[in-house]
C-alpha cells in the first residue's frame, strides 16, 4: 500500500500544470515593430503593438507577414489613439485591454509581481508572455545608444542550463530567439508607471490558450 501511494504521489507530480521543464522554446512567430525598414514615427514606438500581434498570431496558429503586421500595428494604433488618447507608451493593463477588447481573448490578464517561477511554469504550459521593461537595463548590443526608456517584448521560452530567456524582441531586426541572461531580463521587467519606469511594478501580461 505504501509503495501504491508513493507511485501515485509521483505520477500527480509529474503530470501536474505545475510542472516546469529544464527548457522550452515556443514557436511564436516574429516581427519587428518596423516591418518595412522604416523607424521613424510612429513605428519607432510600436514595440507594445508588435508584441500583441506577435502572441495573437501563435494562439491564432497563423503565419504573420511583415504586411500582415504592419496593417495589425496600424489597426492597433487606431484603437489605442480611441480609447486612451494616445498610443505611445501603453502599460501592461491598457496593453492587455487591447487583447481583451480587440483580440478578443478574454482570459488575458496582468500579474504582478511574478516570480522567475511563475514565467517558466506559464512558458512550460505553452504560453508565451508579453512583458514591460526598461530598456537601458537590458543591455541590447542592437539597440540605438541609450536604448528606449521603456519597452515591451515577448518571452516566447528559456534554458536553465545556459541560464537565458529566449525572446521575439520586436525592438531590432535580430529579435527573433534574442537572448538574455534570466537575471538581466528578469530585473528589467517594470511597468510604465507613468514614465517613472525603473520604479514601475514588475509584471507580465498572460493570455493563454
Amino acid at each position: 500500500m505504501q509503495r501504491l501511494r508513493v507511485i501515485i504521489a509521483l505520477f500527480t507530480l509529474f503530470s501536474s500544470t505545475n510542472f516546469v521543464s529544464a527548457a522550452v522554446v515556443l514557436p511564436v512567430p516574429f516581427t519587428v515593430q518596423a516591418p518595412f525598414g522604416n523607424w521613424s514615427s510612429p513605428w519607432q514606438d510600436f514595440c507594445e503593438e508588435a508584441s500583441v500581434v506577435m502572441v495573437a498570431h501563435y494562439l491564432w496558429k497563423l503565419p504573420l507577414t511583415p504586411k500582415f503586421a504592419d496593417a495589425e500595428m496600424q489597426l492597433i494604433k487606431t484603437y489605442e489613439t480611441y480609447v486612451f488618447g494616445r498610443y505611445k507608451d501603453t502599460s501592461a493593463e491598457e496593453t492587455t485591454q487591447i487583447l481583451r477588447n480587440l483580440y478578443g481573448f478574454k482570459e488575458a490578464r496582468v500579474l504582478y509581481d511574478p516570480r522567475l517561477a511563475d514565467i517558466k511554469r506559464e512558458l512550460s504550459g505553452g504560453n508565451p508572455l508579453i512583458v514591460p521593461v526598461a530598456g537601458r537595463l537590458l543591455g541590447n548590443p542592437y539597440f540605438r545608444p541609450p536604448g528606449p526608456l521603456y519597452h515591451m517584448l515577448v518571452i516566447k521560452g528559456f534554458d536553465d542550463a545556459r541560464e537565458v530567456f529566449i525572446t521575439n524582441d520586436p525592438g531590432t531586426r535580430r529579435g527573433e530567439n534574442l537572448e538574455y541572461p534570466q537575471k538581466k531580463l528578469f530585473e528589467a521587467i517594470h511597468d510604465w508607471n507613468g514614465g517613472d519606469v525603473t520604479r514601475g511594478k514588475r509584471a507580465m501580461i498572460v493570455i493563454g490558450k
